[in-house]
């Protein structure tokens, strides 16, 4: 079969993905073998330039219209273009599904390959905790402290039902009591989950990253992972703790020493001044800084917790400062801020305390139907919360973009958010289920694309505003836009 020409462009989209040289001919195979298990496809042509791989072939779908493909592979994007027939044979909707198949499949190829990272994470005064000082009660009490709803009802469903015995209709207004109680405290618990503090006088956190082959860092994961906080330890003190800075010669040997054998083939050591930032942002916000702790994982976030700034505590994980550049911190340190400053824990906590007694005392008691009808009911009240809960997030998102002036900062680490989660664009498609979803947060495609076409100026009331766009957006989603 002779291969497809592609006639004009009709449609094109691009990818920032950066692709090695020695590594732009195994993604063309891996994309090609997928390809060609489709029935659709019809033919192909690959050729190279001195820059980079061109494809070029055509899905041929059962009513006889056709799709001629073009990719063109570079180092630091990759660039389609879509050549429907008849020209409007193809919805932008199944335009958007293959922009994020072909990406997946770039991305996933990377995530699949024999080079992986080792994190290690210190601070200047950093506390050298033993390894099995992280045991399962700590993260547990994480999981619940950082909003995991799962566990949050099943610790209240099992202290109501044990109340229930001995307090009877009394049990709502004690369970609604050590819910204060316990939004009260939660700072401190949030404090006893995160590795350590970050203060005046431990003001910095330092992420290295040891880049290696499979081979190596498999290697490094059996030798040194068991005695990781020895390792961390020999490193701090031979640096950080004398004051002397990280260096990549210390880190290696030090593993090396451990049996780890490995050759990295870079290291990067990145250093964030996150008390200074938090100084800065309690200044621009007016309020009392929040105390702030770090959380040790990969995954790139924040959260604040507390009935008010004073009590408040503001959590940062590594992965947030191994990923993020210093003004994308900033930006989502400044989105917690708002949360502390307007009390938004403290606000939510009493929306569903009324909720709560409203259908314990009122509602369920006089409601017809039975059962079926009171779960219906409670479906219906627990999703209107959590979209009430979005205009908070919304809110924040405003003020951050506000007080720190960069809407496209925040949008930016949003954006990196949502790579690391999905591995794809796929946050960015238009999704109503997103606005429904028991989930405090607006879809990301929403907020990144509201902090892209954000004025700060032109902002005064940003609540108002959060609500206003919050309505639009789910009017917006259900018309599929």
């Amino acid at each position: 079969m002779a291969s497809p020409t592609p006639g004009p462009p009709l449609r094109t989209k691009r990818f920032d993905i950066q692709i090695p040289v020695n590594q732009m001919g195994p993604v063309v195979d891996r994309l090609i073998g997928i390809l060609e298990q489709s029935k659709l496809f019809a033919g192909l042509t690959r050729s190279s330039r001195p820059d980079g791989i061109d494809l070029q072939y055509r899905l041929i779908s059962t009513d006889g219209s056709h799709l001629d493909v073009a990719i063109r592979f570079f180092m630091d994007r990759v660039e389609v273009q879509y050549s429907p027939y008849p020209p409007n044979s193809i919805s932008e909707k199944d335009f958007v599904g293959m922009d994020l198949e072909l990406e997946t499949i770039i991305r996933s190829y990377f995530s699949e390959q024999s080079k992986a990272s080792l994190f290690l994470v210190f601070s200047e005064k950093m506390k050298m905790i033993p390894q099995n000082a992280e045991n399962q009660f700590k993260k547990m009490v994480g999981s619940i402290v950082l909003g995991n709803f799962f566990w949050i009802f099943i610790l209240f469903m099992t202290v109501g039902l044990i109340l229930f015995q001995f307090f009877g209709m009394y049990t709502p207004l004690l369970l609604i009591a050590l819910s204060f109680v316990f939004v009260l405290l939660a700072g401190r618990f949030l404090k006893f989950r995160g590795e350590f503090d970050i203060t005046a006088e431990n003001p910095s956190i330092y992420v290295a990253e040891l880049r290696m082959k499979r081979s190596e860092f498999d290697q490094v994961m059996r030798a040194c992972i068991p005695k990781i906080g020895e390792v961390k330890k020999r490193i701090y003190k031979a640096t950080l703790a004398r004051g002397a800075p990280l260096d990549e010669k210390t880190i290696i040997s030090t593993l090396n020493e451990y049996g780890a054998l490995c050759a990295p083939e870079y290291v990067s050591i990145k250093g964030v001044d996150i008390h200074r930032l938090v100084k800065d942002l309690g200044t621009t916000f007016g309020i009392t800084n929040p105390s702030v702790t770090l959380l040790n994982v990969l995954a790139p976030n924040a959260a604040a917790t507390g009935v008010s700034p004073k009590h408040a505590t503001v959590m940062v994980t590594s992965g947030l400062i191994a990923t993020m550049t210093e003004d994308e911190i900033r930006s989502v340190l400044a989105h917690e801020f708002s949360h502390v400053k307007a009390r938004d824990p403290l606000f939510l906590l009493t929306l569903a305390s009324m909720e709560y007694l409203l259908r314990v005392y009122v509602i369920l008691p006089v409601l017809p139907g039975g059962f079926f009808v009171q779960i219906i009911y409670l479906l219906f009240a627990f999703t209107v919360i959590f979209f009430i809960a979005k205009f908070l997030e919304a809110r924040a998102d405003l003020d951050a973009a506000k007080y720190t002036n960069t809407p496209k900062v925040l949008a930016s680490s949003l954006r990196k958010m949502g790579l690391f989660k999905y591995q794809s664009h796929a946050f960015e498609m238009v999704n109503v289920g997103e606005w429904i979803h028991w989930d405090t947060h607006p879809p990301l495609y929403y907020r990144i694309r509201t902090l892209d076409n954000l004025d700060p100026s032109s902002l005064r009331h940003t609540f108002i505003s959060a609500i206003r766009g919050c309505i639009n957006g789910f009017i917006s989603a259900v018309r599929g836009k």
